[in-house]
């Protein structure tokens, strides 16, 4: 799996000047768990994964696109 974990994130970002200026957003478990809460861990981990995978960044990830994943890990069961 390619994990980017907030430990990544950390690490990532100290390549940077604390003042460097930047904007993003990013995901973490409990927001696919808020689409649906039936997940279970191995579910958000394959839902967290399956939307790296699909990523296009024209469409970015956004509430309409994670959705979508966590309904196809579902429909999956």
């Amino acid at each position: 799996m390619n994990e980017m974990t907030i430990a990544d994130f950390i690490k990532r970002l100290q390549g940077y000047a604390p003042e460097t200026l930047c904007c993003g957003t990013f995901w973490l478990p409990d927001d696919f768990l808020s689409i649906n809460s039936t997940l279970t861990p191995e579910e958000t981990e394959a839902a967290m994964q399956l939307a790296t995978d699909r990523h296009d960044a024209g469409i970015g990830y956004n509430w309409d696109y994670i959705t979508a994943i966590v309904e196809d890990i579902v429909s999956e069961r």
